[in-house]
């Protein structure tokens, strides 16, 4: 039990980056002291045994499937996957400034002289 506690106490400190890597980075680490305790806790009974394992198997195939999914969020949306909440707000204001486009919380102005029907017809499909 002293183990665990020292390994609590020194990665307690450990701070991943935000995100989707960070949010499995923490999975990980969940699912690696799960299988600590799997096989600690092996013995004799080979009933326990196959459904401590079955169980372990369950769980990593859930946390596979689940970064799986993840993993091809996070390259159709970079910005998003990096990033959360307000930082991508403020991340999603600063490219705007970038690119020269309003900033995203103020109204759009359309352009009088623009033409109008190209817009019209792409928010109609």
């Amino acid at each position: 039990m002293d183990v665990v506690r020292g390994l609590a106490t020194s990665y307690r400190g450990v701070k991943f980056g935000r995100g989707v890597v960070g949010k499995t980075s923490y999975a990980m680490l969940a699912l690696f002291g799960l299988w600590a305790l799997i096989l600690f806790r092996l013995s004799d009974n080979l009933i326990v045994d196959a459904l401590l394992l079955g169980a372990g198997v369950a769980v990593t195939l859930v946390y596979m499937w689940w970064v799986k999914k993840t993993q091809k969020f996070a390259v159709e949306n970079p910005g998003l996957a990096m990033l959360e909440g307000a930082q991508f707000l403020e991340y999603q204001k600063w490219e705007a400034g970038i690119k020269g486009l309003p900033p995203l919380n103020s109204p759009r102005i359309p352009d009088p002289s623009a033409d109008h029907r190209a817009i019209d017809s792409r928010e109609q499909q």
